[in-house]
């Protein structure tokens, strides 16, 4: 599938490519086109989380949490949604996302690109995935890094009762 989808998809700018997948594989979902795969093939337990197999989504494919049922439709064991802040903001300018076919990569600049904390739990009360969810949190690029607690603490507070685990990204300060 994918060998025949690439071509289109690289004819596109890679963020514009990136957005309508995640669109594409959204509606999927929701019209029931994509298959359910089972997940439970290999079950790992890792640091007190039962997980029915050791392949999950890292953060930053959906930074707000709006493909959590499609991702779970597709087999991860755990998917992790985010870097999500407390506040919305639209992460560093364009283009900021870039392919390197030639070592089959992608070099990622987005920055912390999102729709804010309060949208993604929005999103998570919406899908019905009841299975392992990670939530990334960060800080607002224009929160002074002497207040960067505030914004992980607002974002700790909002995610955990929705979280499996809950992971502090420190990379973007």
């Amino acid at each position: 599938m994918y060998s025949l989808v690439r071509p289109i998809l690289f004819r596109f700018d890679a963020e514009k490519a990136h957005h309508f997948t995640l669109n594409s594989l959204r509606a999927a979902e929701k019209l029931g086109l994509l298959p359910k795969v089972d997940s439970h093939t290999r079950p790992t337990e890792l640091m007190g989380l039962q997980l029915p197999n050791p392949v999950g989504l890292a953060a930053g494919l959906d930074k707000n949490g709006e493909c959590i049922d499609a991702f779970a439709a597709l087999g991860f064991g755990f998917v992790e949604i985010g870097t999500v802040t407390p506040k919305p903001q639209p992460g560093n300018p364009q283009p900021r996302l870039f392919r390197v076919p030639e070592h089959q990569g992608i070099i990622n600049r987005m920055g912390f690109n999102n729709h804010g904390i309060d949208a993604m739990i929005r999103n998570i009360e919406n899908s019905r995935f009841k299975g392992i969810l990670g939530i990334n949190i960060g800080k607002n690029a224009v929160t002074p890094i002497e207040n960067a607690a505030d914004d992980y603490l607002i974002c700790l507070e909002k995610a955990y009762p929705h979280a499996s685990y809950i992971t502090v990204n420190i990379s973007s300060p």
